[in-house]
C-alpha cells in the first residue's frame, strides 16, 4: 500500500501513519518497496506466525476429518470460523453433496462478530462486558450488511445463549440460513466456531435439530482432542 492509502484507511494524519510505519518498519514487521515506495508486511510478521503456530494447535486440521464427515452427513457447507479481534475470520469450508450449494463466506473472508452464524456463536460465547465492547467497535461497519444491525445481532445472541446454538436467517446473504456452535478448549475459552450454511428450504425447524445434533456431536470429538493435547 501506499503511504497515503495507509494514512486513508486508518484515518490518521500524514506524519502520524508515517511515524508508524517508520516504527514497524525499524522491528522488521513492514518494509518498503525502494523501487515502487509502496509498503508491505516484513520477515518479521512470518517468524511471529510460525512462532504462534507452534503453541497453538492446528484447527484446521483438527477439524478437517470432521467437517468433511458433516458435510457429507448434512449435504449442506460446513464452515470453520475463529475470532480476530472483533471480527470472524473463515479459516476452512467444506462443500457437501446438496446440488445447490450456500457459499456465503469464503476462506479468509473477515467479517464484524455477529454477521453469520458461527459469529453469533462466538460473540454468545464471550463475557457481558467483552460483547458490549464488539458492539461498540463494529456498530459503524454493520452498515455494510444491510440483512442485519445490532439489534438483531443482540436478539440472535440472547436466543443462542438459550438454545445453545445459534441461527442465522439471512443475516448474510437473503435466502440462506445458517446454524453454529461454539467451540471451548480444555479452560472453556471459545477458540472457534463450526457452523453450517444452506438455502432456507433446508434449515427449517423440524430439520435445525438435526443440524444441531451433527454439529455436536464434531464439537465433543474435537473437544476431547484438545483435551488430550493440552494434557500431553
Amino acid at each position: 500500500m501506499r503511504l497515503l492509502d495507509v494514512q486513508a484507511r486508518l484515518g490518521l494524519q500524514k506524519p502520524t501513519a508515517h511515524r508508524i510505519l517508520q516504527a514497524l518498519g525499524r522491528h522488521g514487521l513492514v518494509e518498503q518497496d525502494p523501487e515502487t515506495r509502496r509498503y508491505r508486511l516484513g520477515y518479521e510478521v512470518a517468524i511471529l506466525g510460525s512462532l504462534l503456530a507452534r503453541r497453538t494447535p492446528d484447527l484446521r486440521r483438527l477439524f478437517a476429518g470432521e467437517m468433511q464427515d458433516l458435510a457429507e452427513e448434512t449435504g449442506d457447507t460446513a464452515f470453520l470460523h475463529l475470532r480476530s479481534g472483533s471480527d470472524c475470520v473463515c479459516i476452512e469450508r467444506t462443500m457437501g453433496p446438496y446440488p445447490i450449494k450456500a457459499f456465503t463466506v469464503d476462506v479468509g473472508t473477515r467479517r464484524p462478530l455477529g454477521v453469520g452464524a458461527g459469529s453469533i456463536a462466538l460473540l454468545a460465547a464471550m463475557e457481558r462486558a467483552d460483547e458490549e465492547a464488539v458492539y461498540d467497535a463494529v456498530r459503524g461497519r454493520l452498515r455494510d450488511f444491510p440483512n442485519v444491525n445490532e439489534k438483531v445481532i443482540r436478539g440472535a445472541v440472547r436466543a443462542a445463549r438459550e438454545k445453545g446454538y445459534a441461527l442465522s436467517d439471512g443475516y448474510v446473504l437473503s435466502g440462506v440460513r445458517g446454524v453454529g456452535i461454539a467451540i471451548y478448549d480444555r479452560s472453556g475459552a471459545a477458540i472457534a466456531a463450526l457452523s453450517i450454511a444452506a438455502i432456507r428450504e433446508r434449515v427449517l425447524p423440524d430439520r435445525i435439530d438435526l443440524l444441531v445434533r451433527a454439529l455436536e456431536r464434531r464439537r465433543r470429538f474435537v473437544e476431547r482432542r484438545l483435551a488430550i493435547r493440552s494434557a500431553a
